[in-house]
């Protein structure tokens, strides 16, 4: 997957206050200055503090802990969906206490910065993650062919060097984001989007451990929900509810609802049944261009709430009909 998202073996930073604010704590995979980071701060800014965690499995952990939020990484649009992520989603703690409850998309942008005052002509050297040197090859053999290419343990670390570079010797560059510019000193972007494929983007789950309140910075509140993510898993007819075997395309009919995007791991329920599997939907409320929506062919047999939106009303008709038809559901988040 993308840069700087997969698990490091450095220890993260101490920039995790780095930003002044008032609002919950928000765990983010470290250490600061990282892609996760700015994902996290172009959708909160100020409205948060930023908590960097070594591993996603920590973010994970964090929420409901020590941090009210957590930013995890979902899908790359060049990779494609972070494995480590759909693994903590199979907790059962998804869904009960911690819930997904919103996305953030992050074009992966390098920027070569230097120490204030120098110009290309000054650099010897490009430092950062061996996937930002390979993912900016072009520009630095048509820009910089004589430099010496160094890898460090992220692009944060690359950053922080050039950053304390004594003056005499301040020959570096490195390929960071640009959040690194905030979070160090004496620092300056020569060059934005260096990198050579230019459709590169990061997706992320919001993860809360609360399942309706306002998320800081929100520009919507539940009303204005239009997505859900649902667990499913089809049972062994030994312990299914339905008189005949579920599978998961007859789980997926009987939810009733369009699927954005599906993701499937191995199953952590304890069987005697051989490679079975749980699937993350994605649905998604599709509106006609009349702004009516597609009448379902299923009744719900859930009760209307005065404390659940229209929305989540439905998502959760179509997870009562899914265990219905045998299988197991469980509605994970509404955003």
């Amino acid at each position: 997957m993308s840069l700087n998202l997969s698990t490091s073996h450095s220890r993260v930073g101490d920039h995790s206050n780095e930003f002044t604010s008032t609002g919950p704590l928000l765990a983010f995979l470290g250490p600061a200055g990282t892609y996760s980071h700015q994902a996290a701060h172009d959708r909160f800014a100020e409205s948060v503090h930023y908590q960097p965690r070594n591993t996603i499995s920590d973010v994970f952990d964090s929420v409901g802990t020590s941090a009210q939020l957590g930013l995890l990484p979902q899908e790359n649009s060049i990779f494609g969906s972070v494995m480590e992520t759909y693994d903590t989603l199979r907790s059962s703690d998804v869904g009960k206490s911690k819930w997904i409850r919103g996305t953030a998309t992050l074009s992966i942008e390098h920027c070569l910065v230097v120490r204030q005052g120098k110009t290309m002509r000054d650099i010897k050297t490009v430092l950062s993650h061996e996937q930002g040197l390979g993912q900016c090859r072009r520009f630095l053999a048509t820009h910089l062919p004589t430099a010496r290419l160094v890898s460090v343990a992220s692009t944060a670390a690359a950053a922080e060097v050039v950053s304390t570079q004594a003056d005499d010797v301040a020959d570096g560059a490195a390929i960071c984001s640009k959040i690194c510019l905030r979070l160090f000193a004496n620092l300056e972007m020569l060059r934005e989007g260096i990198q050579d494929e230019h459709d590169n983007f990061t997706r992320f789950y919001v993860l809360a451990n609360d399942a309706s309140s306002p998320l800081p910075n929100a520009w919507h509140d539940g009303s204005g929900e239009r997505n859900a993510l649902i667990r499913l898993e089809a049972l062994p007819e030994s312990e299914s509810q339905s008189s005949s075997p579920p599978t998961i395309s007859g789980l997926l009919a009987a939810l009733g609802l369009p699927a954005a995007r599906i993701d499937r791991r191995p199953s952590t329920t304890v069987s005697r049944e051989r490679f079975r599997s749980v699937y993350f939907v994605e649905v998604v409320d599709v509106m006609r261009s009349d702004g009516s929506r597609p009448s379902s062919q299923h009744s719900a047999k859930v009760g209307r709430s005065a404390s659940l939106s229209p929305w989540k009303e439905r998502v959760v008709a179509a997870v009562a009909r899914a265990v219905e038809s045998g299988g197991r559901a469980d509605l994970l988040g509404t955003w």
